[in-house]
């Protein structure tokens, strides 16, 4: 099983609903905060892809197909699209021909030969199908993909014809053998699905964008310098206009006068849309209508992107291309491949969900009457029922309702700022106060709604703690200071990262400071008293000493005295 053409990072994704808001028919799942591209549901359009604004969707690429292709000594034969000389700004074919040749392509060719006989069989096929009108012209895959998901009933007006890429395929599977492997390179994600088909592979082997293809060029210094006039084989009047909104009906030769009702040209998903809604009540008189996914045609591309010039700048490339050339020769009839396709019913059925489960989808995120639904269209879905719809059948997240989220948000913090004991004070880089919570209010006895935009020292008179956090970022954590003559506080400032708010939480410590000095005071007190006593003993024991050492000596004056008396007896 192939990787999906688009594959979304999800390190990049940033749970932004962007692509959920700008995807036309909602192909999009999220789960976990991430998007995802349902590939069932997808029609390739690559409007995600463009939108992204975080590069979190990529395509997948073909080039390692290409390479082992070249390996197994495959011939690499290139299918240009005709918007090719609107991305790569190029006078004459052969600029592009001699670059592929460098990167090891064997023959190159413009897939305008292919539209060439697309376009004339889709006139052959109005003209014989009178009952069918209007005929919906099939050479955009995205329309195509449209049709066979989400407007299958209208397959019957689907001209069953392929696309310009399938008919240069097949004609160059004829014309190098076997041994070809057919590279087609445009402006097209839905390309690369087509080539998936079932119904279609084989004509085309790979498919890789002009962007893949300038990203190759580059990795291997092949610079795009003309050298001389290179004429296509067989390149037809007028098939370059192609990728233009209205190239079919020109290449075809029918009228493109725009006053002409049976011929409608419309170029955009919004603008396929309401065509093919029209066609669908059967009021739409009309011959051929030729829909462009991509808004002015397929100079517009998804792989487009990066470009300077514009949609009409480009488009005018295009014609000054074609207007250029040397005279083109028309391909044989005798020598046409097999231009003939069918098309199958791939809607996706969504399962029915009761009325009761919408409405508790509806509840979780806090809707319970009309009012409450604000269908702001944040999510990415038209409707809050839409958006419940979807989370019932798995392609979004409750929580994707962002102003029940903010709601929620807001209420969170306002919780926590009401029954926090501590005082909380929000201020900006300019120390002007911004929010405070009720104990905030009580302890600096104030108003919040007087503060708000006030100086911080309107509070607090000493602020380089302050000042400290918001030029260093660091945070104060558990400093001591008094805040004024009957107020001591536990400072923590800290900085909110990525915007310029810091945010002070103060304890107020003052009984405990209080506390404190009584205890110290004590303390103190009792040392003195202590030391007092002590001194007291030590002169009572020294005046005892003092006493006791007289004492001593009279006895022993006695003593000495007594034994000379005895001696002197004792010689007598």
């Amino acid at each position: 099983m192939k990787e999906p053409v688009i594959v979304t990072n999800t390190a990049q994704c940033r749970d932004c609903y962007r692509c959920v808001r700008n995807c036309d028919v909602k192909a999009i799942l999220v789960k976990d905060h991430q998007a995802q591209v349902v590939s069932e549901l997808c029609i390739g359009c690559g409007t995600c892809v463009r939108v992204c604004p975080q590069n979190a969707k990529s395509i997948r690429s073909s080039r390692q197909d290409i390479l082992n292709a070249q390996k197994d000594g495959r011939k690499i034969i290139a299918s240009v699209a005709p918007s090719a000389p609107a991305f790569f700004d190029m006078q004459n074919f052969g600029v592009l021909e001699k670059a592929l040749k460098e990167l090891g392509f064997h023959a190159v060719e413009e897939t305008a030969v292919g539209a060439s006989l697309v376009a004339v069989a889709h006139r052959e096929y109005a003209e014989k199908t009178r009952k069918k009108w209007p005929v919906i012209a099939s050479a955009c895959p995205v329309v195509v993909n449209l049709i066979e998901q989400y407007y299958p009933d209208l397959i019957p007006h689907l001209a069953p014809i392929v696309s310009p890429m399938i008919a240069h395929g097949r004609l160059m599977n004829r014309k190098y053998g076997k041994d070809a492997f057919v590279v087609f390179i445009g402006p097209c994600i839905a390309k690369k699905m087509e080539i998936d088909d079932d119904l279609l592979a084989g004509s085309v082997h790979a498919v890789m964008t002009f962007l893949g293809l300038r990203e190759w060029l580059n990795e291997n210094n092949v610079p795009l310098q003309a050298e001389g006039e290179y004429a296509l084989e067989a390149a037809p009047d007028k098939a370059r206009l192609f990728p233009i909104e209205g190239g079919l009906i020109a290449t075809a030769g029918m009228n493109t006068d725009i006053l002409d009702s049976r011929m409608i040209m419309a170029s955009g998903l919004e603008a396929c849309n309401d065509a093919l809604k029209d066609i669908r009540t059967g009021n739409l008189k009309a011959c051929m209508v030729e829909l462009l996914a991509c808004r002015g045609g397929c100079v517009n591309g998804p792989a487009m992107v990066g470009l300077e010039n514009g949609t009409h700048l480009s488009r005018q490339k295009i014609i000054e291309f074609h207007v250029g050339r040397q005279p083109d020769i028309m391909i044989p009839r005798k020598d046409w491949p097999d231009l003939s396709r069918a098309y199958r019913d791939r809607k996706v059925h969504a399962p029915e969900f009761t009325e009761e489960q919408i409405q508790d989808v509806l509840h979780r995120v806090n809707k319970y009457t009309k009012d409450d639904e604000l269908n702001c269209g944040a999510c990415g879905y038209s409707t809050c029922r839409e958006k419940a719809l979807a989370t019932l059948r798995g392609m979004a997240e409750a929580t994707m309702c962002i102003p029940y989220m903010r709601s929620r948000s807001e209420s969170l913090r306002q919780v926590v700022m009401e029954v926090t004991p501590n005082s909380i004070i929000i201020f900006d880089n300019n120390l002007l106060i911004h929010d405070m919570s009720p104990s905030a209010e009580k302890l600096f006895r104030c108003n919040h709604a007087d503060m708000e935009g006030k100086p911080l020292s309107a509070l607090i008179s000493v602020l380089d703690d302050f000042i400290f956090v918001r030029d260093s970022g660091k945070a104060v954590m558990g400093k001591v200071r008094r805040l004024r003559e009957d107020l001591i506080a536990e400072q923590n400032i800290v900085k909110v990262e990525g915007q310029a708010l810091m945010i002070a939480i103060l304890r107020d410590i003052t009984e405990r400071e209080k506390e404190k000095e009584r205890f110290n005071a004590i303390r103190e007190e009792t040392l003195e008293r202590t030391r007092e006593v002590v001194s007291r003993q030590m002169r009572v024991a020294h005046e005892i000493a003092h006493l006791l050492g007289e004492t001593t000596a009279e006895s022993k004056t006695i003593f000495s005295h007594l034994a000379k008396l005895l001696k002197e007896d004792d010689s007598t």
